[in-house]
This record gives C-alpha cells, structure tokens and sequence, in this order.
C-alpha cells in the first residue's frame, strides 16, 4: 500500500453482494450517521478494533458507491487529504499449519501406495483425518474473520460421501484438499483506491486516483524497454540505409 504522509487507511476485510465489512486505520467518531444513508440497511460497529459491518441493499447501490459514502463520512470526521482502500481478501494467502499437514499426510499416502508399502492402511486414514480436520479448520477460521465461509469448505461433504462409499480415498482427500485451499494460493494483487479529499464546508468530495498494480507497472516497464530497443534497432537500419 502506498503510506503517503497524512492519509489514512481503510480496510476492505471481506465483502459480498449486499454485505461489506471493513477496517479503519483510526476510529470513526460517529459511525451512527451511515445508518442515514440511502441503501444501508444495517451498521455495526466495533470501537475495540475499528471494524465496521455494514449490509446494504445491492439493488440501490454498489459496492463502489457505499464505500464512497462511508469514506466521505470517515474523511469529514477525521479531517484527512487522502484515503487509501485496500482490498485485503484478495491479497495472496498464506497455507496454515493445518493444511499443510494435510498435504503432507496425502503425499505420504501417495507414496505409499505408489511403492505398496505395508503401511498404506494407516496412511490411508492419516491423510482422511488431516484433510477433514484441515478443512473444518479453514472454514472456522473463515468464519470468524469474514462472518461467514466461502462455498469450497462444502468439500468435506464429497470427501465423507467418498469415504462412506469406499471410493479411492487418496484421489478423494487431494480433490478435497485442492479444492478447499488451491484457489487461495494463486497470488493477486490487492486492489487499491486512493481517494483524494476535497471539502466544501461541511460537504467533502472524493476524487478516485488510480493507482498502478506491481505487475501492471512491471508490465509498463517491459513494455518501455521493447519500444527502446525497437527505437534503437529502427536507427541503426536507418544509418546503414543511409
């Protein structure tokens, strides 16, 4: 995030159609006056970490123009030039100790079977265990830091089914294993808003800034290099045609 001096940070947590729940960097004054306004249908707040839930009705406005709404009642009351918005769900995400035994137990199941070990009948139940307590485990952890779990935790229910059906377990434990955590360790950069504050008496206006992704600036970088080069190899011909 770009900590420029004097601007203020909000968090995006974890949002969904018609419910968002954020962070602030500092504590909102009088957070009591978003319940005035049009489209929120609840707000709670938490003054002990800074935290916001807010529902909202998604057929009277989006996602975009609520947090526009709460960052210009935020910026009012704490009287600042710039805030940042960051979307921290979708930041890379990091395996818990938990998953990562899974996927131990499930290649050490696989490479017993693979080489018909004698111990493929303990493997076997470790890598069932692991997966099912792993799974249980992330979508616990989900649930108390979003409020609710995304929909992959439903593996564990095709991995029982397997189980109670005598089906392949190792082949069942990985499915439900890359299902629950392989879409969290793709890496995304985080979206950003920088909102730049204007006020006008009591009324401030936000100003979006775009700010530039790391691969998008990298991409920008290799982009001016190529043209360089293209520039320079362009003379060159231009010198020997001449």
């Amino acid at each position: 995030m770009h900590d420029n001096q004097g601007a203020l940070h909000v968090t995006v947590r974890h949002s969904m159609t018609g419910r968002i729940r954020l962070s602030f960097e500092k504590p909102f004054p009088n957070p009591e006056v978003l319940r005035m306004e049009p489209g929120v249908l609840r707000m709670e707040w938490n003054p002990r970490i800074c935290s916001m839930l807010l529902l909202y009705d998604p057929s009277f406005l989006t996602e975009f123009d609520l947090l526009r709404q709460v960052c210009g009642q935020y910026a009012a009351q704490v009287e600042t030039a710039l805030i940042h918005v960051r979307h921290e769900e979708e930041e890379g995400y990091t395996l818990s100790s938990s998953g990562l035994m899974a996927l131990v137990a499930i290649g050490a199941d696989g490479l017993a079977n693979a080489f018909a070990l004698p111990v493929t009948s303990v493997t076997k139940w470790l890598s069932v265990i692991s997966t099912l307590a792993a799974v249980v485990d992330h979508g616990w952890e989900e649930l108390n830091q979003k409020g609710s779990f995304d929909p992959e935790v439903m593996s564990i229910v095709y991995l029982l089914n397997s189980v109670s059906k005598g089906n392949n377990t190792l082949q069942a434990s990985a499915i439900a294993w890359i299902l629950t955590f392989g879409r969290h360790l793709i890496p995304k950069d985080p979206r950003e808003t920088e909102w730049m504050t204007t006020r006008h008496g009591n009324r401030v206006t936000l100003t979006p800034i775009a700010i530039p992704s790391s691969r998008s600036y990298a991409r920008k970088l290799l982009q001016s290099g190529l043209d360089a080069m293209t520039r320079q190899r362009g003379k060159g011909l231009n010198i020997l045609q001449g």
